[in-house]
């Protein structure tokens, strides 16, 4: 059984469920293997002698089921087939939710590129953990930040603001965990979800060569994994708790590096989220650490916000979180003093989560506002917490974020803010990010 800290911060995250930590189960650090899908999963026929020894099923059954399914085309996709590249590692510590992250990453990545992305565990540990910064999610002195935990948004959070090596997270997309058809869609188009699952010892079967997983809903999550398939007709039979229906996730499970395992679509997740990457830009500029909070401001039909950013170059593109399923936004790139517009842009946010949107022609800028209007409400930073085991800390400053009111541009950091926004939280900067060409 996997342990979960952070749970504190993590119950008042109206984003995504609570934070995960999970102990390897295998003493092997990061360990590596370059699996294809014939070598982790249609390792074709087992004989009754071998299933008897290998698989476990329902001694009082009449019929024992014979273990050599294969699978076909028809219903069936895996990730493994299109990212040769992508290696499946085993865990060390309580990091499977950056594994299950970075494995989504990864894969969009190859997906868009045919290249291999290298993103090294231990630097995403320390960009979302570190101490020499001056906001975002921090641990008190003593606790081993590999075995606290944490969960995607927090990834979201942190990557979007730029990353080793000049790798910037441009995208994470929120799914609906009960929604089969579109995290499918996700797989074939993006790359892979990360999902929060449960790690309970009951429910696993080892049936030939697939291991299987099937679970109820549990109290609580406690482990996530990267799925990067499906097979519609996997059989019911290989579940040792007996399944409704034919069908299971293809998921990769760094507690398992290159061991595929098959959850059944009986089992329900915690979260799914799909993350991409992409090294096109030079610099990141933002004054938020996130929306962990799903915290939004509204001033009526329509809400418009800004950052003021001041520095020289070739304005890319401009990222924000949504924090509803979709509405349409206006984009005004303006002079720093909102007298002038620049450059204008409509743009469809179509998910809950992080969005990077491309401008169509880069804008020369040096002191100016981005500028965001957006029909449903407009995504800020959330209060500061602090809980036992650590904090998450927001810094505003004068000068840096607006909100449009009564025709007048008025600062996030004015005394009076929460009451003229009629807010039951404390409303930070605004979630604008300014993303600089190379």
């Amino acid at each position: 059984m996997k342990k979960r800290i952070l749970s504190a911060l993590a119950a008042v995250c109206l984003a995504c469920s609570l934070a995960t930590s999970c102990a390897s189960s295998s003493s092997q650090s990061d360990s590596s293997s370059a699996s294809s899908s014939s070598a982790a999963e249609s390792s074709s026929t087992a004989d009754s002698s071998s299933s008897a020894d290998s698989s476990k099923s329902d001694s009082s059954s009449e019929a024992v089921p014979k273990y050599d399914y294969v699978h076909g085309t028809d219903g069936y996709f895996n990730l493994l087939d299109e990212c040769p590249n992508f290696k499946l590692k085993t865990q060390q510590s309580g990091t499977c939710w950056l594994y299950a992250g970075r494995a989504s990453i990864q894969t969009a990545y190859e997906k868009q590129t045919g290249k291999e992305l290298n993103m090294e565990i231990p630097d995403m540990l320390d960009a979302i953990y570190r101490d020499d910064k001056q906001e975002g999610f921090f641990i008190k002195s003593g606790i081993n930040k590999g075995e606290l935990g944490g969960w995607q948004t927090m990834i979201s959070s942190t990557l979007s603001r730029g990353f080793k090596d000049g790798i910037v997270l441009d995208s994470s997309v929120i799914i609906d965990p009960t929604d089969r058809e579109t995290i499918k869609n996700v797989l074939r188009t993006r790359g892979a979800v990360a999902a929060e699952t449960y790690d309970n010892a009951q429910g696993k079967g080892s049936f030939g060569s697939y291991f299987t997983v099937n679970y109820s809903l549990p109290d609580e999550y406690d482990h996530d994994v990267a799925i990067i398939g499906y097979d519609d007709h996997f059989p019911k039979e290989y579940f040792i708790n007996p399944a409704s229906q034919d069908g299971a996730w293809i998921v990769y499970n760094s507690n398992m590096g290159d061991m595929l395992c098959y959850i059944s679509y009986d089992s329900p997740f915690g979260y799914t989220l799909s993350h991409t990457a992409t090294d096109k830009y030079s610099e990141v500029l933002s004054y938020d650490a996130g929306n962990e909070m799903d915290r939004y401001v509204s001033t009526g039909d329509s809400t418009k916000v800004a950052n003021v950013f001041r520095k020289k170059g070739k304005l890319a593109a401009v990222g924000t979180f949504n924090v509803f399923d979709e509405q349409n936004i206006k984009i005004e790139i303006m002079s720093a003093d909102f007298k002038t517009v620049l450059y204008s842009q409509d743009a469809k946010l179509d998910y809950k989560g992080y969005h990077t949107v491309e401008l169509t022609k880069p804008v020369d800028v040096e002191d100016y506002a981005v500028v965001i209007t957006y029909p449903k409400g407009a995504s800020v930073e959330g209060d500061d917490l602090s809980i036992e085991e650590g904090s998450y800390k927001t810094i505003v400053e004068k000068g840096q974020s607006f909100v449009l009111i009564g025709g007048k541009w008025k600062d996030v950091t004015d005394s009076d803010i929460k009451a003229v926004l009629k807010t039951d939280f404390e409303p930070r900067n605004c979630c604008i990010k300014a993303l600089y060409t190379k």
